[in-house]
């Protein structure tokens, strides 16, 4: 059975489909508006219009399908989070526990814990994102400078010029997001390093208050963003950040 990590994959997968589909379209009837190729076949001008009305049927069918993808989302990051807390304290609030998730399965359940497990999915959301930077980045402006393009040398109306912009304007702020998703999650990672350095030397007691601090401004950080890591990238350097955060977990005295 798919989780609904799975299911984001899937519609994010269709939304790219969608999303190359109506760029290519968008490009195809600039090019034709500029070239007047169809001017000659007056019967083939019937065919533009269906065209039109498709590409502007692929952008709604784009948000429609953004919309649900986060929907989906939020309900996987609702169960990640209870699943989460389960490993951290034994409890059972997801009804099912989760294993291989985390690599500290040995540490006496508690606030301690917690702060480790949380500490690895810093290190592992804030590697993964970075990775993400060029294929999403890369994306949005391929887009942008199809519309520009469009903009500039199309013949169309304001109402499809309008709709034609949500595209691009919706990967642009993509883009903005994952740049300031980045930036906070490396602050934030940043705080857990200071942290566990301190307490190498001073011990945990009397620090819940910090770390659940630190916690919170991480679930806090990954709500507002609701940016899904992707998985192509994590199965490609899985091996590699495993070695990497067994080698943070002995720096900074973190023993299973």
């Amino acid at each position: 059975m798919k989780s609904n990590y799975d299911r984001v994959t899937d519609i994010n997968n269709y939304k790219m489909y969608v999303l190359y589909g109506s760029t290519l379209i968008t490009l195809l009837l600039t090019v034709n508006e500029k070239i007047e190729f169809t001017k000659n076949y007056p019967w083939a001008l019937d065919y533009i219009s269906v065209v039109i009305a498709i590409n502007l049927m692929l952008i709604v069918l784009y948000l429609i399908l953004d919309f649900r993808a986060t929907y989906v989302f939020s309900r996987a990051e609702r169960t990640r989070t209870l699943q989460y807390l389960d490993n951290s304290f034994d409890t059972n609030f997801a009804g099912r526990k989760v294993e291989g998730y985390f690599s500290q399965d040995t540490l006496n359940a508690g606030f301690y814990k917690l702060s480790v497990n949380c500490f690895e999915n810093i290190f592992h959301t804030f590697s993964i994102a970075k990775e993400m930077q060029f294929k999403t980045y890369f994306k949005a402006g391929v887009v942008i400078i199809v519309f520009m393009f469009s903009s500039a040398v199309g013949d169309k109306g304001l109402v499809r010029s309008l709709i034609e912009a949500i595209l691009p304007l919706t990967l642009l702020q993509d883009g903005i997001k994952l740049a300031l998703f980045i930036s906070r999650l490396e602050s934030l990672l940043d705080n857990f390093k200071s942290f566990f350095t301190s307490i190498k030397t001073a011990g945990f007691e009397n620090k819940e208050p910090e770390a659940m601090r630190y916690v919170i401004e991480y679930e806090t950080t990954l709500s507002w963003a609701s940016i899904p890591m992707d998985s192509s990238i994590f199965k490609l350097f899985q091996s590699q950040l495993a070695i990497d955060w067994d080698e943070l977990k002995s720096e900074y005295n973190i023993i299973d």
